[in-house]
């Protein structure tokens, strides 16, 4: 399997093979063969045997957990960060189900960045609108949504699941347009980990959003969103 007589390196020819043996034997998210095994397989070191899955993981072909072991990755889904499209859009546009889950809605005081972002008093009631999405029936983001009171009354009790931006614009006539994201990496909380179905020690995609209404120019929707950083790549659209 190995030749030590071609001029291709002994870590790229495991690489390949590596590859080749995932394409054939295994699913995105299963559990793959340990470095021991993996180096009694090709009679090399271990040393060559872990660059050669260091680089399959730069590839994004394997995903390694601290703790658990090395993991076939999950096929990352392009979510794109555009005007008007919202997550159950994109994710459809790919030809992928995609369902949103209702967790919990209620009433609270706006405090702090809430308030900023959504341009409102500190004290202001808004509604705050939790949701899970899955992306074919795997769990792919949490979204907090926050929206003031006054914009829909009808959202909190009205609203059970489905994209919000399609319920804001039936129920309520609003047209809601991003106007901001910001993005940043970092670790979950033990529960965002848990509805997630996380591994612990994996990081999360964190978007914040804010959304304004193109009739009225009102900052509508205040957002953060969780993702799953194995199963979502962000693509940010210019222009749009």
């Amino acid at each position: 399997m190995i030749d030590r007589y071609s001029p291709e390196k002994i870590y790229t020819q495991i690489a390949n093979a590596i590859e080749v043996d995932i394409q054939d034997t295994f699913e995105p998210g299963d559990l793959y063969l340990s470095e021991k095994i993996l180096t009694e397989k090709f009679g090399v070191n271990r040393h060559t045997v872990r660059r050669a899955v260091e680089e399959l993981v730069k590839q994004g072909v394997l995903e390694k957990r601290h703790g658990f072991g090395t993991f076939i990755a999950e096929k990352r889904l392009a979510y794109r960060i555009k005007g008007y499209e919202r997550f159950t859009e994109s994710v459809q546009a790919n030809d992928l189900q995609v369902e949103s889950i209702l967790l919990d809605k209620k009433v609270i005081d706006a405090r702090g960045g809430v308030a900023e972002r959504l341009q409102l008093k500190n004290g202001d009631e808004v509604f705050k609108i939790d949701t899970l999405r899955k992306v074919e029936g795997k769990a792919a983001a949490l979204i907090s949504h926050f929206l003031p009171k006054d914009i829909c009354p009808t959202a909190l009790e009205q609203y059970e699941s489905g994209s919000l931006g399609t319920f804001l614009k039936t129920e309520c006539g609003i047209q809601a347009k991003r106007i901001s994201s910001l993005v940043s990496s970092t670790m979950p909380n033990a529960e965002d980990s848990f509805k997630l179905g996380m591994a612990s020690g994996q990081p999360i995609l964190k978007v914040k959003t804010i959304n304004e209404d193109t009739k009225t120019g009102r900052r509508v929707e205040y957002s953060i969103t969780r993702f799953r950083s194995d199963m979502i790549q962000l693509e940010i659209l210019m222009n749009s």
